[in-house]
């Protein structure tokens, strides 16, 4: 379908176009309206164009799960949109490390609804979203990736999904994107 873009002078603009916004948008997509709403300042165009690519993302797959009962967790819809932009950036890819190494990944269920306020909190949490979907895709293939979406699109539940295509729910996500991280299934303390 066609693509609406609105581009702003910075991400300020953006935001005070938007209602509560978080702190650190610099870009919305409006799947049901087929727009995209980004920030892009002149000196940083790069950052624009990755931003693109993550919105038209979004957009993609809110075409894929359209219909009255499509809905996909939080970390589903990032990780595919980060994902879009190809690999992590130096900052995602540092807090993504730091998390590991200290054993502070926020869980796969505490970020299928939504995303802390907190910008460094929120750069890992997309960082984790990308690595996520790539750990499922690189394991387990791009069709049974496709197949998932598609049970979304019928309104099943994340656990529900997760288990039909992969036999693990979102508890069962976690422990083995842990593993495959080099991490025990647990974590030894919880995440601020």
């Amino acid at each position: 379908q066609p693509v609406n873009f609105y581009i702003y002078a910075d991400a300020w603009d953006l935001q005070s176009s938007l209602v509560n916004p978080d702190i650190w948008t610099g870009g919305q997509a409006f799947p049901d309206y087929g727009s995209i709403m980004i920030g892009i300042e002149v000196d940083n165009l790069d950052w624009g164009e990755r931003t693109v690519a993550h919105e038209l993302g979004h957009l993609v797959i809110g075409q894929l799960v359209y219909g009255p009962f499509g809905w996909i967790p939080t970390w589903l819809s990032e990780g595919i949109a980060m994902n879009a932009e190809g690999e992590l950036t130096e900052n995602f890819q540092d807090s993504l490390d730091s998390a590991v190494s200290n054993d502070a990944l926020f869980s796969v269920r505490s970020i299928a609804s939504s995303f802390p306020s907190d910008s460094d909190e929120a750069i890992l949490c997309y960082a984790e979203s990308h690595s996520i979907v790539k750990f499922l895709i690189d394991n387990y293939g791009s069709e049974n990736f496709l197949n998932l979406l598609d049970l979304f699109k019928e309104g099943i539940t994340d656990d529900e999904a997760l288990e039909q295509i992969y036999g693990f729910d979102t508890d069962g996500l976690n422990r083995y994107w842990r593993t495959s991280l080099g991490l025990e299934p647990e974590p030894s303390s919880t995440p601020i």
